[in-house]
């Protein structure tokens, strides 16, 4: 035994200094990471647990959302979109055609029509016609409101309106002229039937 060490309860407090810097070591270098490691691993099982309990309600939510997909692709598919017509003078007759049915559902009068240029727009051509028509106020609106809801979609651009003046004499006013474009689309064949 060496001598230079201490004896009695110098050397009880010098071998419990020693054993607790072993000890402190032991645990700073050992239990603090293995402690580190157990916390990093249980909020990540964690957080895959929650994961999986959100995996599982979207995938219980799949179905309902592929029967909302197949019953929109229906709806895309039977709602008309584009004009009818294998040409663009085609389609602007059938538009025409539109026109003057929803003015005359409307009570307005169709003065004149001008089938105005197409215009490509990627696989769709923009036909329109300036139109000409005269009725009273309401009967316009009703005839806008008509052309904002129907099938194919149509879009209305270039509204005039102009009131008509009224007659010396006369008891009341003869009612509104107005001059709009209305355009639609129809679609481009080569590139309708190059898709898929």
């Amino acid at each position: 035994m060496n001598a230079n060490l201490p004896t009695g309860w110098q050397g009880r407090v010098l071998a419990l200094l020693i054993l607790l810097v072993a000890l402190t070591t032991v645990y700073l270098v050992v239990a603090v990471p293995l402690w580190d490691l157990y916390r990093e691993r249980a909020a990540h099982l964690a957080s895959q647990r929650l994961l999986l309990v959100k995996l599982g309600a979207i995938a219980a939510e799949l179905p309902v959302l592929r029967a909302r997909v197949a019953d929109l692709r229906v709806a895309a598919d039977s709602h008309k979109l584009t004009l009818d017509g294998a040409s663009d003078a085609i389609a602007s007759a059938a538009l025409q055609g539109h026109i003057e049915q929803f003015a005359a559902a409307s009570g307005v009068t169709v003065g004149s029509t001008e089938i105005l240029p197409t215009d490509t727009q990627g696989e769709y051509h923009r036909v329109g016609l300036r139109t000409l028509i005269s009725g009273s106020y309401e009967s316009m609106m009703k005839l806008l409101a008509t052309i904002e809801m129907a099938t194919p979609p149509l879009v209305v651009d270039g509204l005039q309106i102009h009131s008509l003046m009224r007659r010396a004499g006369a008891s009341t006013t003869l009612g509104l002229d107005a001059s709009l474009e209305v355009s639609g689309f129809r679609a481009n064949e080569i590139g309708h039937t190059a898709k898929p």
